[in-house]
């Protein structure tokens, strides 16, 4: 379990993310952090993925209430990701399978290294089940048409992991 630890230490150490601040922001800089981030999310939500059928994105309207999110853009996973690997790995410690001190720095960073690493993991299986499953349509049956698909969501769920960091940051 100890050489997994490290194997796990070392790819999440790798993964691309946002530092925090170096000094206290003030609320002048959160407010401006934050709705840039509220202006980039909306500005994503409206750019339709290449490659999404019209039909895609007329049936399933009255999820993007319930999902947070605008389907066929690019950021039509939302923030279902983030929420599905948190709830996951909240169990996980909490029920001491994996067994982190949360109290703890290291603890911390354990936990948020394999947070991103499952928020990728669901980004891609997510946008792997809406495409292969009907949600989102491709205008063909090409397979480059349809993993390029994948990639764009993918890519934008991961995108809105990276707008909540940025947030995070802002007010911690």
């Amino acid at each position: 379990m100890v050489m997994n630890m490290g194997i796990l230490d070392a790819i999440t150490s790798k993964l691309p993310g946002i530092a925090e601040p170096k000094t206290h922001l003030n609320f002048k800089s959160r407010l401006k952090w934050t709705g840039l981030i509220l202006l980039l999310f909306l500005v994503l939500s409206q750019i339709i993925a290449f490659g999404v059928s019209p039909v895609s994105t007329e049936r399933f309207q009255f999820f993007e209430l319930i999902l947070g999110s605008s389907i066929g853009s690019l950021l039509t996973l939302g923030i279902g990701p983030i929420v599905t690997a948190s709830i996951i790995l909240q169990l996980l410690v909490g029920a001491k399978i994996l067994p982190w001190d949360l109290k703890t720095a290291e603890g911390k960073r354990k936990f948020q290294g394999m947070q991103k690493l499952t928020v990728i993991f669901f980004c891609i299986f997510e946008a792997f089940a809406y495409v292969s499953f009907g949600a989102i349509t491709p205008v063909s049956n090409d397979g480059g048409i349809f993993m390029f698909l994948i990639l764009q969501l993918a890519f934008g769920g991961f995108l809105v992991l990276l707008m909540d960091e940025v947030v995070a940051f802002s007010y911690f």
